[in-house]
């Protein structure tokens, strides 16, 4: 009897130490994902291979729509119960409710070797703050699609051919024998909005940032690209249509029609769909000037939540994310270009089985290490969307007529300088 009693009591006290361990299991670790393409599929992937190395994490991956993952996350925030990481467009949209990882990291200075330092301070409003908030997983980046074909048959050599970078002069020259030399109706379609324009202008000595200040007082290099908009649609050598917000440059593009087509890595397997075999293309480094040799970046990003119960487990996620294979498996799999120059500097193997795509994709992540600091600072400002909005409407009436060049910069100076203004007196 004795021994049935001692039996039973260690029976209960087993009992009683494994229901204390499974209640002591960490719950699974919310991450709040939105996707383009495949990158929240190919991160439950490689989160759940994290996981195997690492059987005390676990996470679970949200999938939401890019309309609505700063809404939700806002609305999560405001009701207490944030996710511990997410991925945003946005990766200052919620400053102030972040994680510092800068104590949780075993290598805070990996991050900031990785990645250019400005990222990190633009996700805090205060310029002296060197925590460590998130990180960028992808950049779409803006750089020229060539028609090769049309250079061939005009016998005409490409400009900086091998993925050495030419001068707007030089680009200029070629594209104006090639329009001569066939039946090619424009050298060059660019739509008038947004990034398209502001890369251009940063390579002719546009100046848009400053202190962490967006600053349109230095708007000579943007003058200088309009200047060349300009000659081009007296020519007849670039559509009116697209300048005037009415057209799609890319059309032109596709259809052979124009010879060079300033866009983003994101249009890059939409373009070789619609070309298929029709002609020969690549992505050319940005033309330079007196700025260099630079487009524009628009990144995404992890960022983690200072509401979380396992700021570790999280900093431990990211460590793993940011290893240089993940990174460049990341990219592969999602066709996307990386951010960190570690990983751009290494041969990305996309995962796609059309070598046009995967040498454009190269192409464009060759670009990212020249870019200049406001290509990339430039999205992470607050006030950029005031900028290319009053951008996308003052250009748009220049080249209408209904505006003096002058008169439009003169306005677009007006709309930043009061945005700044009124930004800062409510801060």
């Amino acid at each position: 009897m004795r021994k049935s009693l001692l039996a039973i009591l260690s029976m209960i006290a087993l009992l009683s130490a494994s229901g204390l361990t499974a209640s002591q299991e960490a719950a699974p670790l919310r991450f709040l994902c939105f996707q383009d393409r495949n990158e929240c599929e190919v991160y439950a992937d490689l989160l759940d291979r994290f996981s195997q190395e690492n059987p005390d994490i676990s996470v679970a991956v949200e999938v939401v729509a890019e309309a609505v993952i700063h809404e939700r996350l806002s609305a999560d925030v405001e009701a207490g119960a944030p996710p511990d990481f997410a991925r945003v467009s946005d990766l200052d949209v919620l400053e102030g409710h972040y994680l510092n990882l800068r104590p949780l990291l075993a290598d805070p200075g990996y991050l900031y070797k990785s990645f250019p330092e400005f990222i990190f301070r633009s996700m805090s409003s205060y310029f002296q703050d060197i925590g460590l908030y998130g990180f960028p997983d992808t950049a779409k980046v803006v750089a020229p699609f060539v028609n090769l074909s049309r250079f061939e048959e005009a016998g005409v050599p490409v400009p900086g051919a091998g993925g050495e970078v030419a001068s707007w002069d030089d680009w200029l020259a070629a594209l104006g024998k090639v329009v001569a030399a066939t039946d090619a109706s424009y050298a060059l379609s660019v739509d008038n909005k947004d990034h398209r324009l502001v890369g251009p202008a940063m390579s002719l000595g546009a100046d848009y940032y400053h202190n962490l200040k967006l600053s349109s007082a230095d708007l000579d290099g943007l003058r200088e690209f309009l200047m060349i908009l300009t000659d081009l649609l007296e020519d007849g050598k670039t559509p009116s249509d697209t300048l005037l917000g009415t057209g799609k440059s890319q059309e032109y593009f596709v259809r052979g029609e124009a010879l060079m087509y300033i866009c983003g890595s994101w249009k890059v397997e939409e373009v070789a769909a619609q070309i298929g075999d029709e002609f020969d293309w690549a992505i050319v480094p940005n033309p330079s000037g007196e700025g260099g040799s630079t487009g524009v970046a628009q990144l995404t990003g992890l960022v983690a939540f200072a509401a979380t119960a396992q700021p570790e487990a999280v900093a431990r996620v990211f460590e793993y994310l940011l290893q240089p294979a993940i990174t460049t498996e990341f990219a592969a799999r999602t066709l996307n270009i990386p951010i960190s120059e570690r990983v751009v500097r290494r041969d990305i193997d996309y995962a796609t089985d059309d070598p046009v795509v995967s040498a454009a994709l190269s192409s464009f992540a060759r670009e990212v290490p020249r870019l200049q600091f406001q290509g990339i600072a430039l999205d992470l400002h607050p006030l950029t969307p005031v900028y290319y909005e009053a951008s996308n409407i003052y250009l748009r009436r220049y080249f209408a007529g209904e505006l003096t060049l002058d008169e439009a910069l003169s306005l677009l100076r007006e709309t930043v300088a009061e945005a700044e203004e009124d930004r800062y007196a409510e801060g």
